[in-house]
């Protein structure tokens, strides 16, 4: 059987940038990191990035609205359709951090809501 984990070094640079990140969306160090990674995996795969885009993407400079216009248009379509339609391994990693206490989302009625520590969903006020 596979394992489910692995270690792996990462600067130190990159896990305190990621640690302040994790805190403001409510996710551990190591769910910061694979958020990153799924964003990275799926930028790379994108139509139309290659090498240079990529290098772009890592130094900020970047922009979708440079690309040419079909290039932006497949770009845009691929995004949309990798977080409209997550596979497995997304939906129980989305449905894990629904789970935690804090999670901010949607009910059915479309009205915002937070996971109390009791693991109830309340309404969002402000």
């Amino acid at each position: 059987m596979a394992a489910k984990h692995a270690s792996v070094k990462l600067s130190t640079d990159l896990l305190n940038v990621a640690r302040r990140e994790a805190e403001t969306f409510n996710r551990s160090l190591g769910a910061q990191v694979e958020h990153w990674a799924r964003i990275g995996r799926l930028a790379e795969t994108a139509p139309g990035i290659g090498a240079a885009e990529v290098q772009r993407l890592l130094d900020g400079t970047f922009r979708v609205e440079d690309l040419p216009p079909t290039t932006r248009a497949a770009f845009w379509e691929h995004m949309r359709d990798a977080f409209m339609s997550p596979d497995d391994e997304a939906q129980a990693y989305y449905a894990q951090l629904a789970s935690r206490e804090g999670a901010v989302g949607r009910d059915d009625q479309g009205r915002l809501v937070r996971r109390d520590a009791d693991g109830q969903v309340r309404p969002v006020s402000g």
